[in-house]
């Protein structure tokens, strides 16, 4: 192992794995370094799946993101010989002018997205599984899916590996120093490493690196289900697309069957809980259960109950837009604030990281994440 490197990733999660990934596709000597492990259960990017989808609700400017994010993808499933994305289609809506509805329609009329328009009653004869008010509105999107995060991270770090990429695992980065050559990082147990570069991609644990001008992260905890039907190839998923409903209860989102687990469903922001990521609760609470199994009994037909729960944290910035930046005065390239709909773009966000710590101009895309916008305030402003 070497004590010098071109960059050095802090964080081999989702979008670390990638940085490192694309990285070492540009032939840079590069070191990754996580507390914890790859593709582990202690941070934001495990469970089994995560959506994929180009209807964006949040803002038509995530669409061009979302599509080189899935070619991305698949480019790595042709690289690594890993089934990393399901198609399952995507439905998203609620009430005719809830924002899930009207965003999703809105990103497929400005991208020229195939899609259909689907009330409560025409969704429920396509689907069978869903149970929802006939005077709703859906926006059903053909090219959404899942990814399957453990394998993708795994997919990222393998290959980068494969590229040359070293990869220190179990001991944490203590912090770094500007020194008149670059950086100089600290980890536990180990001889400090000389960088030209940091890439900060370490999730929730990312407020312990920033400095005081930087942006806000809240931590919240989240927790989704498995449930567990008597049918269960009314959930496969050419029957059950992976779906975001607004409901009286809030923003609901769910994932079909697969590999003959689930289907699995969440409550986007769960019950609010803010937390800190080393003192995370991991056991499912009645209240969480109740959460999940009561949207489940009165949304999806047959659902059965719930079999197994996951808790993972959503890092949220001030506006839920991400952070992609380097952050200025420093050699330093963050990626964070993911706000529980980040881990789709971890593929394209890993190149913009990686380029913007070689110095390239900053992808025109991402430009609306920027570290310095007037909707992401420092703490105490």
């Amino acid at each position: 192992m070497n004590d010098r490197y071109d960059a050095i990733v802090v964080g081999v999660g989702a979008m670390g794995s990638a940085a490192l990934y694309h990285l070492a596709r540009r032939g840079l000597r590069v070191l990754g370094i996580d507390q914890h492990g790859i593709a582990h259960d202690r941070g934001s990017s495990h469970g089994e799946s995560r959506i994929l989808r180009l209807a964006y609700f949040e803002h038509p400017s995530y669409v061009p993101l979302a599509r080189r994010a899935l070619s991305l993808w698949r480019a790595l499933e042709r690289e690594s010989g890993e089934r990393l994305f399901v198609r399952t289609g995507g439905l998203d809506g609620g009430p005719e002018d809830d924002p899930i509805f009207t965003g999703s329609l809105e990103s497929c009329r400005l991208h020229d997205l195939e899609h259909d328009v689907l009330d409560g009653s025409a969704l429920r004869k396509r689907f069978p599984a869903f149970r929802v008010p006939r005077d709703y509105r859906f926006v059903f999107q053909p090219d959404a899916g899942v990814l399957h995060p453990e394998r993708c991270i795994e997919a990222h770090a393998r290959m980068a590996e494969a590229l040359g990429a070293d990869i220190i695992t179990g001991h944490p980065v203590l912090g770094w120093t500007e020194t008149g050559g670059g950086l100089e990082v600290e980890v536990e147990a180990h001889r400090p490493f000389r960088t030209d570069a940091v890439v900060l991609t370490a999730g929730a644990w990312t407020s312990g690196f920033l400095p005081e001008d930087g942006p806000r992260l809240r931590v919240e905890r989240q927790v989704t289900a498995w449930l567990t039907p008597a049918d269960p190839e009314a959930f496969r998923p050419e029957r059950f697309p992976v779906f975001n409903m607004q409901i009286a209860g809030g923003h609901h989102y769910g994932f079909p069957v697969l590999e003959g687990r689930g289907p699995k469903v969440g409550r986007f922001g769960h019950l609010q809980e803010e937390t800190d990521p080393d003192t995370l609760r991991r056991d499912a609470t009645a209240a969480d259960r109740s959460l999940l199994q009561g949207f489940a009994d009165l949304h999806l037909r047959g659902a059965g109950a719930i079999a197994d729960t996951a808790p993972c944290m959503f890092t949220y910035s001030d506006d839920t837009d991400f952070v992609v930046d380097r952050i200025p005065g420093t050699s330093v390239v963050i990626g964070c604030g993911f706000s529980g709909h980040g881990f789709k773009f971890a593929s394209v966000i890993g190149q913009a990281l990686a380029g913007l710590a070689v110095g390239d101009d900053p992808d025109p895309h991402i430009e609306h994440l920027r570290w310095g916008r007037s909707t992401i305030d420092p703490p105490g402003s």
